[in-house]
């Protein structure tokens, strides 16, 4: 019984893409770190995310200091204070593939994820990792994989490596 037990925590792909395209929005806390060979210490930030299906996401940072990210479809508005930035984001596929990666797993969306990425997912009761690596080569030099770390349709961490070794790590918690 306890095996049976076991393996119905053990999620396949689709099964957690649907689960996640079920959730029409949801509202986290982050932690952030950025780690890069030229930095004495990572980078920090925190804040909290929204996501709203099927594509808008809004990161406001709270720490160090004020600023938000808000992406409706493939517009991006950066606000840093008083100054307003807006970013075609087909304009950036190098940095672009990061934030669409988390809207496509969010929203559940199979094919725009086999679209963009290679992917690898692996499932276990205590949790599944989904690993993308980009099809693309000019992305692929800027970006070499995205692991993403949760537990049934839950979120939990996200890894974004560079192909130099740099790294950001994003934690998520409070989940709303």
């Amino acid at each position: 019984l306890d095996a049976k037990k076991a393996a119905s925590n053990i999620l396949d792909l689709p099964k957690l893409l649907q689960m996640f395209a079920e959730n029409k929005q949801s509202k986290v806390d982050f932690k952030e770190e950025k780690h890069a060979f030229y930095l004495d210490e990572p980078i920090s930030s925190s804040g909290q995310l929204e996501f709203y299906a099927p594509n808008k996401l809004n990161k406001f940072i709270i720490s160090p200091q004020k600023a938000s990210q808000k992406i409706n479809g493939d517009t991006l508005t950066i606000n840093n204070g008083n100054k307003t930035h807006v970013v075609d984001l087909n304009d950036h596929p190098e940095f672009s593939i990061i934030l669409r990666s988390i809207i496509n797993v969010l929203s559940g969306n199979h094919a725009a994820l086999k679209k963009d990425f290679k992917i690898k997912f692996e499932s276990k009761p205590a949790g599944w990792t989904l690993s993308l690596r980009p099809h693309d080569s000019f992305i692929a030099s800027y970006v070499d994989s995205i692991q993403i770390f949760g537990k049934k349709n839950i979120f939990l961490k996200m890894i974004v490596k560079e192909p130099n070794n740099d790294y950001t790590l994003t934690m998520l918690y409070n989940h709303r």
